[in-house]
């Protein structure tokens, strides 16, 4: 019995650590939808979170170290939302048009992920470099098919993401048109003279 209730002991432990650092976890992400990382102290995020500031160095090294994982964090909500897409749909202007819409609705529904994707852009990260390869894949795929005015897939990039980054910052600033993503889009694909997605060839 003494080693039941032990490993019990133990797992309540492992929980409330858990708890812990999510809450703290929760804290950075909400005040780096703010402010830059370097503009961030602990003071801030333990006042935020609510915990001793030991307890912050418990789970975290540094400011950088939580921000890394504010970022890690962003970056698998940036996976969730595509994953399934990528693998179901063939054709690269489709798979754009969908991560376009995605990341729009999800920033027109979750203003502190929003905050957040925007205050993240300003500097590279290693989630904003993982989803510029995934675009410029897209992009490239596109080119090659010749269903693109804009051949210079770096530029073509740098539109899409402009784009997309402009029209969140007017939609924290006022609110967003029911069809905002549908007509962001419609820029998106006029802007890059691209031609509409082969619905064909998309799974449904």
């Amino acid at each position: 019995m003494a080693k039941i209730d032990a490993a019990r002991r133990a797992e309540i432990g492992q929980e409330k650590r858990a708890r812990t650092r999510a809450q703290i976890l929760d804290a950075g992400t909400m005040l780096l939808a703010e402010r830059p990382p370097e503009a961030l102290t602990v003071d801030a995020v333990v006042e935020a979170a609510g915990v001793a500031k030991g307890t912050f160095y418990y789970h975290f090294q540094s400011i950088e170290e939580l921000a890394a994982a504010v970022g890690a964090k962003l970056g698998e909500s940036f996976d969730d939302l595509l994953t399934a897409a990528r693998l179901e749909l063939p054709d690269p202007i489709a798979r754009l048009s969908f991560a376009f819409t995605q990341f729009l609705d999800k920033a027109i529904s979750d203003p502190i992920w929003a905050r957040l994707v925007v205050q993240s852009s300003q500097a590279p990260t290693e989630f904003a470099r993982g989803i510029r390869a995934h675009l410029k894949a897209d992009l490239t795929e596109a080119n090659d098919q010749g269903r693109l005015s804009v051949h210079d897939v770096e530029l073509a990039a740098d539109i899409v993401i402009g784009i997309w980054l402009q029209v969140v910052r007017g939609s924290l600033e006022r609110r967003a048109a029911s069809d905002l993503a549908s007509q962001a889009l419609n820029a998106v694909l006029r802007a890059l003279g691209a031609s509409p997605p082969m619905q064909n060839l998309a799974v449904a």
